[in-house]
């Protein structure tokens, strides 16, 4: 047995001021994993050339050490680390840490309310441009592995059209259709914060439709949109529109796929509320991206036929 660590060297998105000079590192141990994280002392140094290209800003060391065996330790790369709960470990921890400071100092902050998303491994955070861990087993170094990775705006010729046509209208992307696109961003980053998200989105969209496309036709349903809860606002949409979602249409999928849509629309209030109310909410795995997904067509749908009713 030896000691393993792996230390990740971050560019962070942001520049990182520091207005204090800790002796030294946060030390936290996970004793559930056998992890023991350690958040280094503010880096002073610039970030290298390689990371400012890849638009980082400052650097930020964070180091995980463990006891494993001499193969465990020697052979340690990627798969090692994910094994060992390396990668998740440090994931957590660095984010809590960037929750932790913002919860501190937002009010004094020149970055108020930046996001701190929660993710799996720190390259895939917001806050990071460029990852590289470092290995070392009992001292010895072991290798060094580039983590970065920049997911890429994909400019199709479907979205240059699109957008050549709305610009020059002045048009503005509705807000449900704003707030559920931020919600898929994070629906696989950060589930809770999703689903928040998707829930706002779909309640504005309800209660757009029925007070300036439903109230043209019954002037009570703008009385409607102005109360209630997101089921009586749904109850209210289904009235207005003769039955329930993609009743009339099925241009994405089968009536089995649409009672599935309908479903996770249900069930969000319910994941909601349990959030609001109890502090957490047992989302399952892949369970934000469908309901995200799920609002997404609601949305479109009750738009498309607001337009034609």
């Amino acid at each position: 047995m030896g000691q393993l660590e792996v230390t990740f060297r971050i560019g962070l998105a942001h520049p990182l001021l520091a207005l204090t000079a800790p002796s030294g590192p946060i030390i936290v141990s996970l004793p559930e994993t056998g992890n023991t994280v350690y958040i280094d002392p503010p880096d002073h140094r610039a970030v290298t050339e390689e990371q400012s290209k890849l638009g980082a800003f400052a650097r930020f060391t964070l180091r995980v050490r463990r006891e494993c065996s001499d193969q465990e330790g020697r052979d340690a790369a990627i798969k090692e680390c994910r094994d060992l709960h390396i990668l998740s470990d440090a994931a957590r921890v660095f984010w809590q840490f960037f929750e932790f400071v913002r919860e501190s100092d937002w009010k004094g902050n020149s970055l108020p309310g930046y996001p701190v998303a929660r993710a799996d491994e720190i390259q895939d955070n917001v806050l990071v441009r460029t990852c590289c861990l470092e290995c070392s087993y009992d001292g010895a170094p072991v290798r060094s592995i580039p983590l970065s990775s920049h997911a890429a705006i994909q400019l199709t010729e479907n979205a240059w059209q699109n957008a050549a046509c709305k610009l020059p209208t002045r048009e503005e992307l509705p807000a449900p259709v704003s707030f559920a696109l931020d919600a898929f961003y994070f629906s696989e980053r950060d589930p809770i914060r999703s689903i928040i998200m998707a829930c706002a989105a779909w309640e504005t969209a309800l209660r757009y439709y029925l007070a300036n496309i439903a109230s043209k036709r019954d002037p009570a349903y703008l009385i409607d949109s102005r109360g209630g809860n997101i089921p009586l606002l749904y109850a209210s949409m289904k009235k207005a529109k003769g039955g329930e979602l993609f009743h009339d249409q099925h241009w994405h999928g089968d009536a089995e796929f649409f009672a599935g849509q309908r479903e996770h629309i249900h069930h969000l209030p319910k994941l909601r509320n349990k959030l609001v109310h109890e502090g957490k909410a047992a989302i399952p795995e892949g369970g934000a991206f469908l309901a995200t997904l799920a609002v997404l067509n609601a949305v479109e749908w009750l738009f498309a036929e607001a337009e034609s009713p």
